[in-house]
């Protein structure tokens, strides 16, 4: 019995003792491909600039947001399949006409983004991609209105952003923008 009982206590003494070499290796690992808090808060600062620049109809904010050398904004209007229909802009001069446009025919423009975006950086820290889904509206002037009678629209989707950091700051230099058609829209919001 006395051997049995050293038995228990060796065998007892073994299993904790590789309970704690287990344990010692284990502990907080970092993720792979995470994003420096540093580069996260200039990124997010660029997109808020980008959305408020848009709500608040302020050209100057909203273009400075993107890099002029290398722009680029492709919309696949809702119609993912179809190339036939995208909307593409390679000079920023041609985004900028865009908003003047936009700006002067709708008012209480509103944007919700989903926070946080999903962000992947490249090895060298001057390229991310990055993700988030978007909500927006718009509203004419009291007392217009739009074909059809209505009074504002709505749109919905994806934007992919590539930013590009140059000489330390980042801004967008690709905009594409993947809108969501009316039925993905009604799944979308269970309508």
């Amino acid at each position: 019995m006395f051997r049995i009982f050293t038995t228990s206590r060796t065998a007892l003494a073994l299993g904790v003792f590789c309970l704690i070499i287990s344990l010692t290796g284990c502990g907080d690992v970092e993720k792979v491909n995470q994003v420096p808090p540093e580069e996260l808060l200039a990124i997010n600062a660029v997109l808020k600039q980008w959305r408020e620049g848009y709500e608040l109809e302020d050209v100057e904010t909203y273009i400075n947001a993107f890099w002029e050398e290398g722009f680029l904004y492709v919309s696949d209007l809702g119609t993912d399949g179809d190339k036939t229909d995208d909307l593409m802009f390679d000079d920023i001069r041609d985004e900028r006409a865009s908003a003047i446009r936009v700006f002067s025919q709708f008012q209480d423009i509103e944007i919700e983004l989903s926070v946080p975006p999903e962000i992947e950086l490249n090895n060298e820290g001057n390229r991310a991609e990055v993700r988030n889904h978007y909500r927006i509206q718009g509203f004419v002037a009291d007392g217009e209105s739009l074909e059809g009678g209505y009074t504002g629209w709505f749109a919905e989707g994806d934007n992919l952003f590539i930013f590009e950091k140059r000489e330390g700051e980042w801004r967008i230099s690709e905009w594409h923008d993947e809108a969501f058609n009316n039925e993905e829209i009604r799944i979308a919001n269970n309508l």
